[in-house]
């Protein structure tokens, strides 16, 4: 007995204290952790809204009275350009032919200036007046009418002769003269051609 009492065996230290040691440990790791990442988001976070965001501006720019010229003259094909504060002119505008005003039920012919015939002469021939020739033909003058220039005249009808028609039939016909046809078509014969083109002039005056 006192054998047993003298030589007791030392006490073991409980084995689950290292074990919750561990486990404080790695707690304590896992909280400052998560303490660390909070604390880096909310730098992250404050930094973000400190920055501000840029945006661009563009100021409304000021359109003189040159811009609009020279937009003006963009977009136009018969405007110059412009140049300083000067604008040269537009071209004219082209020139058109005036239509030939032929009287009611009336067609056009053509006729050939003989030597000495006058603006005049011709007018009596085909029954029309001086201004109706001349409205048909504006570029021709008194002054530079020629022989074997080509004049427009208004008459009547153009007839084309067919068989048996002789000067007196087509004048019959139309309500004129023989002597009206013949003097419209250049004649001195009372002839006509078969197929031939006879320029009827009017009846009244025109």
């Amino acid at each position: 007995m006192e054998f047993e009492d003298r030589n007791k065996k030392p006490e073991e230290p409980a084995k689950n204290l290292p074990m919750a040691v561990l486990i404080t440990l790695v707690g304590v790791v896992c909280l400052l952790l998560y303490v660390g990442w909070q604390m880096i988001s909310d730098d992250a976070s404050n930094v973000s809204d400190l920055t501000p965001e840029t945006s661009i501006i563009t100021e409304p720019q000021e359109i003189t009275a040159e811009d609009m010229i020279l937009s003006d003259a963009e977009t136009s094909e018969d405007v110059a350009v412009a140049t300083g504060d000067e604008v040269e002119a537009k071209p004219a505008a082209p020139v058109t032919t005036k239509k030939v005003e032929i009287p009611s039920g009336g067609k056009t012919g053509y006729h050939t200036v003989a030597k000495g015939e006058t603006l005049f002469a011709i007018a009596n021939k085909f029954n029309i007046s001086l201004s109706t020739l001349q409205a048909a033909n504006p570029n021709v003058t008194a002054q530079n009418l020629k022989q074997g220039s080509k004049l427009t005249v208004p008459v009547l009808a153009i007839h084309t002769v067919g068989p048996g028609d002789i000067l007196r039939v087509v004048g019959g016909k139309y309500g004129v003269t023989v002597k009206a046809i013949m003097a419209a078509n250049g004649k001195t014969k009372n002839f006509a051609e078969r197929g031939e083109k006879l320029l009827i002039p009017f009846k009244d005056k025109q």
